[in-house]
Parts: structure tokens; C-alpha cells; sequence
């Protein structure tokens, strides 16, 4: 028995991110009318849109093959709120595959994807040999794309090789009058509003490309964040580039075409010294905060007996604190205690008036991010068994915990000197220029689990990087987004509202007396005992610093997006748009897989009270659980930069061929005139 078939074995269960509502869909489906089975859909959503992404993988016909949440091509699912005549609102689901190069070239009947899994790159128990053939298998269906006698059975006119290895799966974002698709493997891909049709790569606008060199060089400079930043007051895009090759790490900071600032395309981030997986970032209005994360993404790791991805219990967190258009100022703070982080929630400066009243004099930077005291979910959403070192360490329990840092900046040399005629220069202490920088704060906002962080991203004075009181996430009742993964795969029954000004005050009131331990939370509230506290309060009674939404049984959820009152009275004024999805009622009771009429909904929460539900729209479709959204406003839909007809890749999902093994053989035998090329290139979709 091989490593990997034992490994199966363990699990003994189909794979948990393939089955039930994590199951690919196999349809596109146009606007099409939804119906409103509940309230009202407020004003403030007409003529917007909300889109969320995520994996959905095209060639699934292998079940037995290595498979990860991650992978997938990406397949946007959208919600437009059309205005009507008579001044109603008429929501309309749309959902279709962003068509990126490998799609394209996937199209053709392959029963499994291009790319090898991340499943496969990570996983300690698949063999140099399997990933060694993985990647070959990978790299002569690209090259073979090159070669113009294979084009009768490769991509479409227009777009005949594959020169990006995106499958764009991951989120969704505007800038400058583009909604832009994206995962961290390559460029952002352009997507046209409100049909979600595909417009092409976009890799900064002209003399503004991050883009450069030739062959592999140009798809490791492609490289891009899913996850950017918007400084709404520029409008600024904030970027970085993250590869496994030197220099490791760069940053791009894009303004719109109608500004005059200039453009930072590609500079480098000193002191990364190997490639990371590091799958977000933050920024406030000065500076920009990165990570050096101990999960490692580099091939080299093969040479010394572990996988392409590697996780180092032993190392140290690292993070990056540099003025947003000098990367090369950076400094950075250490966090001696290992863990991961793919989700930041909220990152502001803090100025020396600010600390003065409370006795310090230094400016300093905060950040809230998802912090998880282990790498298990990398393995478990692979269905894959964790090794021992990924776990978390000396028998803790799995956590996944809305995190807060203190970054502050070391004194700088002036402000330690009295004036030199003062007498007591001679005792001042010495200006030191090296001083270390330090992490003054460090400790979780609550015990309960927490991802998905979401805010409201047009509150002044934030404007999207800056100091928001309230952040937004996804929870459960049982278990741990770590723990909960794997065997059951992560299901979201519980959304989140932190008071984090408040709690974070608490946390440094505490830390600063002595009165907080290594590891305390400000709220040590398990989920059970928030719940039960808020069914016990009576109406109108304060809930405290933590509100809890929990779905009705056999209901889970999906990353939430805010939606602002048109004239809030409070940055809490608004809307939570999310999917939900009824396993009761969608799912066979005895296989766990979707009903061919499964449907989801969309349902529109009270960010304020977090128990109104406003709206619930049942959509003519299923969404898989997935991963990130955003919301459109009309402006944005309207104000889109036009893209050329010739430009939008076109293709019919109805034409791609589900066939199995043997009619692929048959059709190999009636195309006995196909050269030789095409003939490899089928035998190596056949048969890899």
C-alpha cells in the first residue's frame, strides 16, 4: 500500500470539499428572475450587484484524484437588484466560469484539471516521484498549447496558448472602472458587469505593468494578491507580488488613470529570504503591513525530503511595517510563537499624541488579523492528513481567533536628547539608531472562531484603512475552523459582530497592568455561552462587545459583505449580504449529496441588531460554499471602462464533453488523421 492509499484509507470518506454544497455545479445559468420569499429588499440595494467567487472545478469526472478547496476554476455567482419602472426591485441571479487560459485548454473532455493540487504540494505523504509527475504532466499540456498543429483541439481563436496559469478563483474587486477577478497565481482577469462575462487579463494600465520579462520569468512577475487594498481617498490600488522566486516580494501602489500621482510598479520588499505562502496583506493610510509567514511555497523543499508547501513549527512570525511607497524602509517585528494567518480584518496608525496620554511617546501601528495556531487547515481542505509538526503545538486545542498587534516604531534618535545646553545631557540616555522594533500588544479579541473578516468599508474616518470599530466574520457553533475541517469540512453556522475599539481598550488596559496571560483572550466566552447570555438578555438590554447571529439548524452561511444606509446614523448602519444554504432540505438524507432541485438563498441581516433578517431571496440555483464577494454599487456597474467586443472570451459550457474513458479512446481512433502532437496531447489528458 503507497502512502497516499493509506492516507486515503484514514479518511475513509469522499472527499469533504467535493461533497455535499462544496460540490462543483454544472450549469451556467443567465439572469434569471429570483423570487423574494421573505421582507423586503431594501432601496439601497437597487441597481447594484453582488458577486462572490470561488472554486468550481470544470474536469471533476476523477474522484479519486488529489482535489483542494483551493484549487478549481473559478465561477462567479452574482445577484443583480434591476430597478424597475414602477420604482420596484426585481433580483436576478447570474452564474458563470471566469474563462481564463486554462479552462480554455481544460474544456475539451480532460477528466481532470491542468494543474497539479495544492492537495498534492502539500501533502507529506505523496512522493517525490507523484509530484515530480504531476508537475511534467502540467508543464507538456502548456507547452503543447505553444504548438500551432495542436490548435484544432486547444484553445479558441484569439486565445490559443496558455500563458497564464490563473484560474482566478479566489475573489473579486473593482479599481478605476474595472471589476477584476483573481488568485494569487497570476494577473487579475477583467469581468463585465452585470453578465459577468469575461473581458481579458489586465496587468496594470499603459506604462503601468508589474507585468515584465519573458516565458517563465514574466508568469512569476504576473503573480498578483487576491486580496488588494483601496485607499478610497486616492483611490489608489495597493498590490503585492508574492512568488517563490528572488526577490520573493514586491509591492505596486496603481493610481486611476486620472490621477497625477505616479505609479510604484513592482519594488521590492527586502528580507524575505524564501518564498511564502502569504495570501494577505494590510495597509493603513500611511503604511503597509506584510507578512513572513512559517508556511513555506518553495520547490526547493523537495531537495531536502518535504513538500512544495511546508510548514515550520519552530519559526518565527514575521511582519513587514514599511511607508507605503518605500518597501525598502521596512522593519520588521517578530512574533516568536508560529502560526498562520490568511485573512486580515482591520490595520491604523497610531501617532505620538495618541500615546502621550497614556505615558508612551512613540507612533506605532495596530492590526487585527484571523489568527490560527496551526497550518491543519492547508491539509484538511485537501483531505489530507496533517502531520504531527502542523498541528498545533503541546496539545492546544485548534484555534482560529480574531488576533491584535501592536507594532510600534523605535524613538528615534532626536527625541530621546534633552537640548545641548541643558544639564542634563550628560545623564540622558544614549540615542540608540538599531533599536529593535517591538511588538507592545499581542493577544486574541475572544475564544470564539473567527474568519471571514468583513467591515464597513465607506465609514469615515476609516474609508477603508483606518480604525473601524466594528468587524464582521463567520463562525460556528461546535468546533474550530481548523478542527471543524477535514473529515467534515468547515461549515459556517454563526456570523459574528466585534466591538474591537472596545475590546482591543480592554486587552491594553489589562496587558499594561499585568493582569493578562500569554495566549488570554479579552473575552474568554466560548459561542455556546454568548448565545445563551444574548437568549437570556431582555429586549433593548446592551449585549456587550460580541453579538452573535446564529442560522437556523441545517442553515450555513457564506462570507458576509456590508452595504451602508443610505444616510447612516452609525458605521453600523447597514446591511450583511451573504448565501445561505439549507443541507435539510437540499442535501439526500442518506448520501449527503445536492437533490437535483437544490437552491440556495440570499439573505439581507440588520448589521445593527444582527437578528433582523431583512430580505431572503430564493435563488433559481445552488451556489457551492465558496469563497470571497463584493458589492457592486450601480455608479461602479455603470461606470465600467467599455472592453471590446472582439476582447470578451466567449464559450458554451453546454459543448463541453463529460465523456468517459473509453469514448475518449473512440474518438482518439476516429481521428486517425490527427499529427502526432495532437495525438500526445490526448493521450496525456487520457491517460496523467
Amino acid at each position: 500500500m503507497t502512502r497516499r492509499t493509506w492516507a486515503l484509507a484514514q479518511l475513509n470518506e469522499k472527499h469533504g470539499y467535493l461533497a455535499g454544497n462544496y460540490a462543483p455545479v454544472e450549469e451556467e445559468t443567465p439572469l434569471t428572475p429570483c423570487m423574494v420569499v421573505s421582507g423586503s429588499i431594501p432601496n439601497e440595494l437597487a441597481g447594484g450587484q453582488y458577486v462572490r467567487n470561488g472554486g468550481n472545478p470544470m474536469a471533476n469526472d476523477d474522484a479519486g484524484r488529489e482535489s483542494h478547496w483551493f484549487d478549481g476554476d473559478g465561477m462567479l455567482s452574482g445577484v443583480l437588484f434591476q430597478r424597475r419602472a414602477n420604482g420596484s426591485i426585481a433580483p436576478h441571479f447570474v452564474n458563470r466560469y471566469v474563462v481564463t487560459d486554462i479552462l480554455l485548454a481544460t474544456r475539451q473532455g480532460a477528466h481532470r484539471p491542468i494543474l497539479p493540487s495544492i492537495a498534492t504540494l502539500s501533502s507529506p505523504s505523496v512522493s517525490l516521484l507523484r509530484v515530480l509527475y504531476e508537475v511534467m504532466r502540467s508543464l507538456v499540456l502548456c507547452l503543447l498549447t505553444w504548438i500551432p498543429l495542436t490548435w484544432s483541439i486547444g484553445l479558441g481563436k484569439g486565445t490559443r496558448r496558455l500563458s497564464k496559469i490563473s484560474v482566478a478563483n479566489t475573489n473579486i474587486f473593482y479599481h478605476d472602472g474595472k471589476a477584476l477577478a483573481a488568485c494569487e497565481s497570476g494577473p487579475p482577469m477583467r469581468i463585465m458587469l452585470p453578465k459577468l462575462e469575461t473581458g481579458g487579463w489586465w496587468t496594470g494600465d499603459e506604462g503601468k505593468s508589474w507585468a515584465s520579462g519573458i516565458g517563465p520569468l514574466k508568469i512569476f512577475n504576473e503573480m498578483t494578491t487576491a486580496h488588494p487594498h483601496t485607499d478610497t481617498s486616492t483611490n489608489e490600488l495597493l498590490l503585492y507580488h508574492s512568488t517563490f522566486v528572488a526577490p520573493y516580494l514586491r509591492i505596486s501602489v496603481i493610481p486611476p488613470r486620472s490621477s497625477r500621482r505616479s505609479a510604484l510598479i513592482g519594488a521590492t520588499v527586502p528580507g524575505m529570504k524564501e518564498g511564502k505562502l502569504m495570501h494577505d496583506f494590510a495597509a493603513t493610510k500611511t503604511r503597509t503591513v506584510v507578512m513572513d509567514l512559517p508556511l513555506t511555497l518553495d520547490p526547493r523543499n523537495l531537495l531536502s525530503g518535504k513538500p512544495v508547501v511546508h510548514y515550520e513549527p519552530t519559526a518565527a512570525v514575521r511582519f513587514g511595517v514599511f511607508p507605503r511607497r518605500e518597501p525598502e524602509k521596512v522593519r520588521w517585528y517578530e512574533d516568536p510563537t508560529a502560526c498562520c494567518i490568511y485573512h486580515t480584518a482591520n490595520c491604523w496608525d497610531e501617532s505620538q499624541a495618541e500615546t502621550s496620554q497614556s505615558g508612551s511617546s512613540e507612533d506605532a501601528v495596530n492590526f487585527l488579523a484571523c489568527r490560527l495556531n496551526s497550518a491543519t487547515l492547508i491539509y484538511s481542505a485537501g483531505n489530507t492528513l496533517a502531520p504531527t509538526t502542523a498541528k498545533a503545538p503541546n496539545g492546544e486545542e485548534e484555534r482560529c481567533e480574531l488576533h491584535y498587534w501592536r507594532f510600534a516604531e523605535p524613538p528615534k534618535a532626536t527625541e530621546l536628547l534633552p537640548p545641548l545646553d541643558s544639564t542634563a545631557l550628560e545623564k540622558a540616555p544614549k540615542a540608540q539608531h538599531d533599536s529593535p522594533a517591538r511588538i507592545t500588544h499581542s493577544f486574541p479579541l475572544s475564544r470564539v472562531p473567527f474568519e471571514f473578516p468583513t467591515i464597513n468599508l465607506a465609514h469615515a474616518p476609516a474609508a477603508g484603512l483606518g480604525p473601524n470599530r466594528f468587524v464582521y466574520g463567520c463562525s460556528m457553533r461546535e468546533g474550530t475552523f481548523d478542527a471543524g475541517m477535514g473529515r467534515h469540512s468547515a461549515k459556517i453556522d454563526c456570523l459574528v459582530k466585534m466591538d474591537v475599539q472596545s475590546l482591543v481598550k480592554r486587552g491594553r488596559a489589562r496587558a499594561d497592568a499585568g493582569k493578562m496571560k500569554k495566549g488570554e483572550a479579552v473575552d474568554m466566552r466560548s459561542m455556546p455561552e454568548i448565545i445563551a447570555s444574548a437568549e437570556h438578555a431582555q429586549d433593548g438590554a446592551v449585549q456587550g462587545d460580541i453579538t452573535v447571529f446564529p442560522l437556523p439548524h441545517g442553515w450555513y452561511a457564506q462570507e458576509t459583505t456590508f452595504i451602508p444606509r443610505s444616510n447612516p446614523q452609525g458605521e453600523d448602519d447597514g446591511f450583511l449580504l451573504f448565501f445561505c444554504f439549507d443541507e435539510l432540505t437540499h442535501l439526500h438524507p442518506a448520501t449527503g449529496e445536492p437533490l437535483p432541485s437544490a437552491v440556495s438563498q440570499l439573505w439581507v441581516l440588520d448589521a445593527r441588531d444582527m437578528k433582523t433578517v431583512v430580505a431572503r431571496i430564493e435563488l433559481p440555483a445552488r451556489v457551492p460554499y465558496g469563497l470571497h464577494g463584493k458589492w457592486f454599487t450601480e455608479a461602479e456597474i455603470d461606470g465600467q471602462e467599455r472592453v471590446d467586443e472582439q476582447s470578451i472570451r466567449r464559450w458554451a459550457l453546454r459543448d463541453v464533453q463529460k465523456s468517459d474513458r473509453r469514448s475518449k479512446e473512440e474518438r482518439i481512433k476516429r481521428e486517425g488523421k490527427l499529427n502526432v502532437l495532437n495525438a500526445l496531447r490526448r493521450w496525456v489528458e487520457l491517460w496523467a
